[in-house]
C-alpha cells in the first residue's frame, strides 16, 4: 500500500479521467498499473464524443474546476503505449491529438488527501463549439444517471 507521504516521482504517475478509467473502454491499456484511487485535477473537460479532452490552462479552461478522475502508479514500458493511444507524436506537436503534461493532482486517499505532480494528458487541437462537461466526471457524463 502506497501512503500519501510516499508517492512517487510525478514521472511514474499518471492522473486518468476518461476512457482509461476503471470499467470504461479503454480501462484494459491499464493492465499492469497500480490505481491509487481517485482523485481531482483543476481544469476543463469537454464531450468528444466517445471520449473526453481536457484543458489545465488556456481561454478555454477559464474557470478552472475540479475534474474527477484515478491516479495511476505507471511502470517506464507503459508510457510507449499509453501515448500511441492518445496519439501523442513524439516527433511533432502539431500533429498530437494529446500532450503529456505535468499537473498537480489532489489524491483522495480515504479519509486523507495528498497533493502530488502526476502526468495528464491534455487536449492539443481545436476545442471550438465542443460542450464542456461542467460537473468535470466523465464517468458520470456517459453513464444513464447523468
Amino acid at each position: 500500500m502506497i501512503l500519501p507521504k510516499e508517492l512517487p516521482h510525478a514521472t511514474e504517475l499518471l492522473f486518468v479521467y476518461g476512457t482509461l478509467l476503471s470499467g470504461l473502454s479503454n480501462h484494459h491499456h491499464m493492465v499492469g498499473a497500480t490505481c491509487l484511487g481517485p482523485a481531482i485535477v483543476q481544469g476543463a473537460l469537454f464531450d468528444m464524443g466517445d471520449y473526453p479532452a481536457m484543458l489545465v490552462s488556456g481561454d478555454l479552461s477559464a474557470p478552472l474546476g475540479p475534474v474527477l478522475g484515478e491516479l495511476y502508479k505507471i511502470e517506464a514500458p507503459h508510457w510507449p503505449r499509453l501515448d500511441a493511444l492518445e496519439e501523442v507524436d513524439p516527433l511533432s506537436i502539431e500533429n498530437s491529438m494529446y500532450l503529456r503534461s505535468t499537473a498537480e493532482v489532489t489524491w483522495l486517499a480515504g479519509e486523507a488527501q495528498a497533493t502530488a505532480r502526476a502526468q495528464v494528458y491534455v487536449y492539443n487541437w481545436s476545442l471550438k463549439g465542443r460542450p464542456r462537461i461542467e460537473h468535470g466526471d466523465f464517468r458520470r457524463h456517459v453513464s444513464k444517471d447523468r
